[in-house]
């Protein structure tokens, strides 16, 4: 089950990018009185409040949602510079703590509000992908807003195959969407995105007149809004939008089956929605309810009913060029089902003539959308296919772009390759340098231990026994003489030996032990050398430990073998665990020298310790073990790996 850290800011975007989306036809108009420095005002009193601690971050994420879709709706259009300065506040608090990342999510839903609803098609698909991008940060892997977006786009532009294309796409994920949704595998919000893709498809397939798919889609589109009615963690303006969509998909089946009768018993249903959720903004409502409304009662050829929602449609205060065409095609009809063909003409004339205006503008936009998304660019050619200079152009174009990507793209690859190969050629010389100096350096030490040990025993063995010879001729000389002053004499001359035989023997004794010590002591100093390179401190916490005289028995060629060991698995760590903590500990148990190496890192996962097919290191490890007759047992789980190397020591 996923775990996003949700907060209110991204519920309130989410359902403000379904509102813009649902309203396809909409193109809004500035309000009166809008004032040109009423957003930079209203975000200044936002920035204030924040800074004067009267509203949380949090509260600020809403307000300052709130009120960016509040200009949108009033018609605001923002320039992309603009809306970064307006949101500059937001931005900062947005990216200074890990907690706030659904409000980086929100933070480019507002770009992409803006872009779409002003038809911004190439903006629009590339702030759908930063949208889709953050959202994979936080766990949500298959958003589904990037194909949301082209959808929506290709229907504007009734390029209903382009949909369907972009739905078999994602059959085999949105087929499965209803048992994801019911388990809380993914989030909610992603169902209501699919049902966003499917209403454009379901249309799709209607103009293709395939009905096997017609009733698939449908079916899909039921089961997958008839769970999301049944979860708990839908908001009041996420359950507007589902009720509106499962009206919308009947709506088409509706009219695909030509039960127009049903078809405005569901209009009615969805006129209710405004009372049913009266505690939410529904004005959006009405523009999308007057121009089905006009197409129920043209299918019904109720003309005083057809006329009365024309005139309603015409005097809409959000009116744009496409509306134009409609109701320009709208008054034709209805002149047809009057019996004047002659007005009937007229106006149909008008509607195609507004019609290719409006697809100029497209083709223009298209132009642009080459600089802005590859994506969006297909579409901009599929609608300048009349124009065959205009094709060719734009094909070569696309040609040579893409033969020069093939070149930079080999280009880039064959360098990767090179610095790739010259950074192992660096890593394993520095690796066999490393240990080269390791294992000299350890050879000196052994060299130094041993000459150390003879020059302890030769002072035990040589002068600390002739000092005591000297010291039992003193005794004996004491014993057999009468006079007093000799015998003083002797007695101090026997103390000053005593003293030199006890300073002899203890500088014996301390130095002999004293080369064990360091040679412990040189030995732990090699693997700190190993792991300050490898390990910084300021990525992982590191503890190393060796016991006291666990060496003793070890020679030279058993530490080298114990370090190469060391450091495999710390390449393993760097390479795949991801871990913070590192141990590393040595001690001695039951005649045998026991190498405990542990990460609190990811595991192996599919890498089984005691596979044939275990990775390069971890057969390392085991074929080094095995040359000094020692065994390695290896536990992993996402928890953290531990390597326990046990290897039998010399008798003494």
């Amino acid at each position: 089950m996923m775990n996003l850290n949700r907060h209110q800011p991204a519920k309130e975007c989410h359902s403000a990018v379904i509102l813009i989306l649902f309203m396809t036809i909409c193109q809004f108009t500035l309000a009166l009185g809008q004032s040109p420095t009423r957003a930079r005002e209203e975000f200044d009193n936002l920035a204030q409040a924040y800074h004067s601690n009267r509203i949380t971050a949090e509260q600020y994420f809403v307000k300052a949602d709130s009120l960016t879709h509040q200009l949108l709706a009033e018609g605001k259009h923002f320039e992309t510079k603009e809306l970064v300065d307006l949101l500059a506040l937001y931005e900062k608090i947005a990216w200074s703590k890990a907690q706030y990342g659904r409000a980086r999510v929100s933070y480019f839903f507002l770009f992409f509000n803006n872009a779409r609803m002003f038809k911004k098609r190439g903006a629009s698909i590339y702030y759908a992908e930063k949208v889709s991008e953050e959202y994979k940060r936080y766990g949500e892997e298959h958003p589904l807003v990037e194909q949301l977006q082209k959808s929506k786009i290709y229907q504007e532009l009734r390029l209903y195959r382009e949909v369907i294309e972009i739905f078999e796409g994602e059959r085999s994920y949105l087929t499965g969407l209803p048992d994801r949704l019911q388990t809380d595998q993914i989030d909610h919000s992603v169902g209501l995105n699919a049902l966003y893709i499917l209403s454009p498809v379901l249309m799709g397939y209607i103009r293709l007149k395939d009905t096997a798919s017609v009733y698939q889609t449908a079916d899909l589109a039921n089961r997958i809004g008839s769970t999301l009615r049944r979860k708990e963690l839908l908001s009041r303006s996420q359950m507007l939008y589902n009720d509106m969509l499962m009206i919308d998909i009947a709506l088409s089946v509706a009219n695909f089956e030509q039960r127009y009768d049903d078809a405005n018993s569901l209009l009615n249903d969805l006129e209710g929605l405004k009372t049913t959720y009266k505690d939410q903004a529904t004005s959006f409502i009405d523009v999308n309810l007057n121009r089905l409304r006009i197409e129920n009662y043209i299918n019904l050829q109720n003309q005083d009913s057809l006329r009365a929602y024309i005139e309603k449609y015409e005097s809409s205060t959000a009116f744009g060029d496409s509306q134009r065409a409609d109701i320009a095609e709208f008054k034709g009809k209805l002149w047809t089902l009057e019996g004047n063909y002659r007005e009937a003409y007229l106006s149909l004339a008008d509607a195609l003539q507004l019609e290719r205006d409006v697809q100029a503008d497209v083709m223009a936009e298209s132009s642009n959308l080459l600089y802005a998304y590859t994506q969006a660019e297909h579409s901009g050619i599929a609608l300048q296919k009349a124009e065959s200079v205009k094709q060719q152009r734009t094909t070569w174009l696309l040609i040579i772009s893409f033969v020069a990507i093939i070149i930079i793209l080999a280009i880039y690859l064959t360098m990767l390759r090179q610095s790739r190969k010259a950074k192992e050629q660096v890593e394993a010389l520095n690796n066999a340098a490393d240990m080269q100096i390791i294992a000299m350096e350890e050879a000196k030490h052994q060299a130094v231990r041993e000459e150390q040990q003879r020059l302890g025993q030769d002072l035990h063995d040589g002068l600390s026994s002739s000092i005591a010879s000297i010291r039992h001729q003193l005794e004996l000389l004491s014993m057999d003489t009468d006079d007093a002053f000799l015998k003083h004499k002797l007695g101090t001359l026997q103390t000053t030996v005593t003293t030199a035989y006890e300073t002899a023997r203890n500088k014996s004794h301390e130095w002999f032990n004293a080369a064990n010590d360091q040679e412990e002591q040189s030995f732990e100093q090699r693997i700190r050398l190993l792991t300050e390179r490898a390990l910084p401190d300021s990525r992982y916490q590191k503890n190393i430990q060796i016991d006291d005289h666990s060496l003793l028995r070890v020679n030279a060629d058993t530490r080298i073998a114990l370090l190469r060991i060391i450091q495999e698995a710390i390449t393993n760590i760097i390479k795949h665990a991801r871990a913070k903590q590192v141990g590393i500990l040595i001690y001695e148990e039951m005649d045998n020298l026991v190498l405990f190496i542990s990460d609190d890192g990811k595991g192996l996962g599919q890498k089984k310790p005691d596979n044939e097919k275990s990775t390069m290191g971890l057969l390392s490890i085991r074929r080094r073990a095995n040359y000094l007759n020692g065994e390695v047992t290896i536990q992993s789980d996402t928890n953290g790996t531990e390597i326990t190397v046990s290897i039998p020591l010399v008798p003494l």
